[in-house]
């Protein structure tokens, strides 16, 4: 890795697409992910850190047909697990914190999208799965289930905007979040982004 010391070449790798990388959220937070595809599907790893604590470390895998079927999330507060049943009417899984357990439920449809309120990658997921229903141009309300830092997931309806074949505009309760995608589904533009193949 000290040998790509300023690069700021992006790797796109194809069907199967083994990456890590860097980048510097809007926050200040440092972003450090791998993403990578398998038989069962694609795994993205992601942990941010703030003054070198670090503040939310993620699991995020996803089905072939670019579904999520498990999100973990660690922050401070404590342990998230959540994945969708198998006929994909509910979302469940728990949280465990130092105060103990609490048990997660809520409805779930093929048309729901999990968020991680001011994190990218799973909003790069679900608009990488939009992106078969929503074409350039157009918008849609989506509705999603939505996880804030205190991990106190809600429902909510998402406005989706596609401006261009990767670039994104999500909407949420007056909050807006724009990202643009490369040809492997993740996200560029971030400042001080790096990135290198997953494998030597």
């Amino acid at each position: 890795m000290g040998g790509s010391r300023g690069r700021i070449q992006r790797v796109v790798t194809g069907p199967n697409v083994r990456r890590a990388g860097r980048a510097t959220l809007l926050d200040g937070a440092q972003l450090v992910w791998t993403v990578a595809d398998g038989r069962r599907g694609r795994r993205w790893r992601a942990m941010t850190s703030i003054r070198g604590a670090m503040t939310h470390a993620l699991l995020l895998e996803v089905d072939p047909d670019g579904r999520v079927s498990r999100l973990e999330l660690t922050t401070a507060t404590g342990l998230l697990t959540l994945h969708p049943d198998a006929d994909e009417t509910e979302l469940h899984g728990n949280v465990a914190t130092q105060e103990g357990m609490r048990h997660l439920a809520f409805a779930w449809s093929p048309d729901h999208e999990l968020q991680v309120e001011g994190r990218p990658l799973a909003s790069a997921v679900a608009s990488r799965h939009l992106a078969a229903r929503i074409r350039v141009g157009e918008g849609t309300h989506v509705p999603v289930v939505v996880i804030d830092p205190e991990l106190q997931p809600r429902t909510a309806i998402v406005r989706v905007e596609r401006a261009a074949e990767y670039r994104w505009l999500f909407e949420r309760d007056g909050m807006v979040e724009r990202f643009t995608l490369d040809a492997d589904g993740v996200p560029i533009g971030l400042a001080d982004a790096m990135d290198w193949p997953l494998e030597a």
